[in-house]
């Protein structure tokens, strides 16, 4: 696997990380706001802002292990 599809398929599956976590964390209301996402007049708080970097450091870490986990599935 070439650098730029190994690179592709990375900030593909931290993307997907990203959003499920991110759906996870507004199923379970933590955030401050329902209208966080999707109303650019809406800041977010302090709160808000470490469960978005939680998320970041959760997709980050998540998205390596897993494209190790494909890079060894696709080797075979």
């Amino acid at each position: 696997m070439g650098k730029f599809a190994k690179f592709l398929y990375y900030n593909i599956i931290v993307y997907f990380l990203y959003v499920i976590v991110d759906k996870f964390f507004t199923m379970l209301h933590l955030y401050s706001s329902n209208a966080l996402g999707t109303d650019l007049s809406v800041m977010p708080t302090n709160s808000d802002l470490t469960l978005i970097i939680i998320n970041v450091v959760i997709s980050s870490v998540g998205g390596y292990f897993l494209l190790k986990k494909l890079e060894e599935y696709l080797s075979l």
